[in-house]
């Protein structure tokens, strides 16, 4: 049984991208998270099947890749743009630590130039191997610092000369929607999201505005006290070009979103197509 410290030292500030519990294979929660995957009416894990197909149609143009190409999915999730690419005669490899959703991607999407690997992409994942790279529904932005440069370096190391690497992120419009919405609340809770049981619920947004990053702060109570951190980095299009630049990438467009439109500083995302320079 928990105690009032214990509660206490779950509500503490933590020092930015310090790991909270393990989210991704936790076996309840990720059962809901592969849920929320393959929801076809929400954006909140992955996005709408109409908005999947845009951005795979309009990445496969702008980068020009042709039929036999090979492409990375980091972060693939349950498959969405490996099945959705596999149609067009791509190699994909998909990349994921959620057991759940790999399993889910090896019996659901039975296509012989498609695999999928559980791993971590902070990892090394291959050498001169990958015509383009792609990590979408702004989980670039997960990240701290330290592991964007690994990520970076790996994704490099992975891509063939002049390959490509696409992805997402939250724009400042975004971080600063974020802060104004930003509240604290806690509630009981029946079988949910977090727990197939009553639970109790802690919130709040933490806020390190030099960074510029936030952490969604969850702690769930029950016969203990656990709390989740998920982090979020926002970006400028002069921010995200200068780390790419850094880490040895081209940015080729700074866009809306991965659908090709232009870039509007209303949008709450950043589109990002760059290559290995």
């Amino acid at each position: 049984m928990f105690t009032l410290d214990d509660l206490m030292n779950a509500d503490r500030c933590p020092a930015p991208y310090e790991p909270g519990e393990e989210l991704w294979n936790d076996p309840h929660i990720s059962k809901k998270m592969l849920e929320a995957h393959l929801s076809p009416d929400t954006d909140a894990a992955s996005y709408k099947p109409e908005t999947i197909q845009a951005i795979c149609e309009y990445l496969v143009r702008t980068m020009g890749l042709e039929s036999g190409g090979s492409i990375v999915d980091l972060g693939c999730g349950p498959g969405l743009y490996c099945s959705q690419l596999g149609q067009k005669s791509f190699y994909l490899t998909g990349i994921d630590r959620s057991e759940n959703s790999i399993c889910y991607a090896r019996n659901h999407n039975h296509d012989k130039h498609t695999n999928y690997i559980l791993a971590s992409y902070l990892n090394p994942f291959g050498s001169n191997q990958f015509d383009a790279a792609l990590m979408i529904s702004q989980d670039y932005g997960v990240l701290s610092p330290e592991n964007r440069r690994i990520l970076l370096g790996n994704i490099r190391n992975a891509l063939k000369p002049n390959g490509y690497f696409a992805f997402d992120v939250s724009s400042m419009t975004a971080f600063q929607n974020r802060i104004n919405s930003a509240a604290s609340k806690w509630y009981a809770s029946g079988a949910g999201f977090w727990r197939p049981h009553k639970h109790f619920v802690l919130e709040k947004t933490i806020i390190y505005p030099d960074m510029p990053t936030l952490c969604d702060f969850i702690a769930i109570v029950d016969s203990a006290v656990k709390a989740y951190h998920i982090y979020q980095t926002f970006f400028s299009p002069e921010s995200i070009r200068s780390e790419l630049e850094e880490n040895g990438f081209q940015v080729e467009a700074v866009l809306s979103n991965l659908r090709g439109e232009e870039y509007n500083a209303a949008s709450p995302e950043l589109g990002v197509v760059c290559k290995k320079a």
